[in-house]
């Protein structure tokens, strides 16, 4: 079992402007390499994300909340929710 995951975010919306990631690839995203048991919501503050936005967060397409634990592998994407009409 590992004690280590790497899981890889990335940022939609604008959002690489919000973490200053001047070096940010979209294509590619962060790779980070985070314990087992890690949430999202630690991950989220790791990049520099703040909480003033009202965020969505997707894992392998499917919406999750904060506190989901991530697992070996997981592709984050974080965007900010989009209305209109």
């Amino acid at each position: 079992m590992k004690n280590v995951l790497t899981v890889k975010v990335r940022l939609f919306s604008g959002l690489e402007k919000d973490v200053n990631a001047d070096d940010y690839d979209r294509h590619e995203g962060i790779t980070l390499n985070v314990p087992q048991g890690t949430r999202l919501k630690k991950v989220v503050k790791m990049i520099g994300l703040s909480d003033r936005y009202a965020l969505v967060y997707f894992i392998h397409g499917e919406r999750v909340g904060l506190r989901k634990r991530l697992e070996d592998g997981d592709e984050i994407a974080c965007l900010r929710p989009a209305a209109g009409g």
